[in-house]
């Protein structure tokens, strides 16, 4: 096996990986919750993540805590460097601070402060999902032709819906972040 079909698989195995176990401790903290909340009515406070506490609580401190980590790592080691990799590891740090602290319980109106920065959480991963499928918009046909592939069948296939997909979550994002600012800053409530 050659040294960049090795990476690749190394590559591929860590986000089967990563994907199974973050799939396994969601479905664990919400059977968790929800057992807790079925069979012991609350009783039990490990159980009870209702309100960001107990063992789920606990998990998804250490969730934003590894994002931010693996942010300031990508800052350290990726070159050339762009906005959103410098500004997404200090946003992250600071919202890692205060779930773990929860200091936004102790400000009054703490949306009205804290709105930008979850905006811009938004609009830096709705903007690398958009970057995304330009490039594979740009350069998606290219790529494929120089490792094997062609311009139809599967390859092209799935090309074309991670490109796809990659703009249509980008743009949702962005919608959503604008919806949710509009919602907070005009107490407006849209129809679920």
């Amino acid at each position: 096996m050659s040294d960049q079909s090795a990476a690749s698989a190394g590559t591929g195995r860590l986000i089967a990986l990563g994907i199974a176990a973050t799939t396994g401790i969601v479905l664990a903290g919400s059977a968790a919750q929800l057992i807790g909340y079925g069979l012991f009515h609350g009783r039990i406070p490990a159980l009870d993540s209702a309100s960001d506490g107990g063992l789920f609580g606990l998990v998804g401190n250490l969730s934003i805590a590894s994002a931010t980590l693996a942010a300031w790592i990508v800052l350290l080691r990726l070159r050339p460097r762009t906005v959103a990799m410098v500004a997404l590891p200090l946003v992250l740090s600071f919202l890692t601070i205060d779930k773990t602290l929860r200091l936004h319980d102790h400000i009054p109106g703490w949306l009205v402060f804290y709105l930008p920065l979850l905006a811009a959480t938004f609009v830096v991963i709705a903007l690398a999902l958009l970057v995304g499928s330009f490039l594979l918009h740009e350069y998606g046909e290219w790529l494929l032709v120089r490792v094997g592939g062609s311009t139809t069948g599967w390859m092209y296939q799935v090309k074309a819906v991670v490109k796809h997909g990659l703009e249509v979550a980008g743009w949702f994002l962005v919608a959503l972040g604008l919806a949710v600012g509009l919602r907070e800053h005009d107490d407006l409530r849209l129809p679920l």
